[in-house]
């Protein structure tokens, strides 16, 4: 087996791990891994332009994740306290619960920091509400930009 294939998928599969998980950025592995496929054919598989394009999704992917993410802090005006408990939250909860406790791990920590900071329970709720759809979104922008990577990188790779 080719080991450029190999460390390609390597770091393709630990890019769809990467959607779900805060601390790995996905699509950038992913793309990284195409990258490097890509490079180790000379570009005959996989050209420049087709990176190109991958680079300009993955750019998108990034900054929807950032605005996602913005937009919902402004709007309810999150707190620097209720950033940090989404943060830790999200940590701590992936630690216990993987997937499913990061998502509830980042609501109560944002929860608890708007609480901390001083806001009203229901304020906080909508804090943490704004947070979980703003990941939600990011989690499906990010599903289909790597969708196609992938899809495309398994096509050439396959044929």
């Amino acid at each position: 087996m080719n080991y450029y294939l190999f460390f390609s998928v390597i770091l393709i599969i630990l890019g769809i791990i990467g959607i779900f998980v805060a601390f790995l950025p996905g699509p950038i592995l992913v793309l990284a891994g195409i990258v490097l496929y890509g490079w180790s054919t000379s570009f005959t598989v996989i050209s420049l332009k087709v990176i190109v394009l991958f680079g300009l999704l993955t750019l998108g992917g990034i900054l929807f994740d950032y605005l996602a993410s913005f937009i919902s802090a402004k709007k309810f005006n999150v707190s620097k306290t209720g950033t940090w408990g989404l943060i830790i939250g999200g940590i701590v909860g992936f630690l216990l619960l993987n997937l499913i406790g990061l998502v509830v791990g980042q609501f109560l920590g944002i929860m608890a920091g708007e609480i901390l900071s001083g806001k009203n329970l229901k304020s906080s709720i909508k804090s943490g509400t704004a947070s979980l759809v703003g990941y939600v979104l990011s989690i499906i922008v990010n599903v289909i930009i790597v969708t196609i990577m992938m899809g495309y990188f398994s096509l050439v790779v396959l044929t």
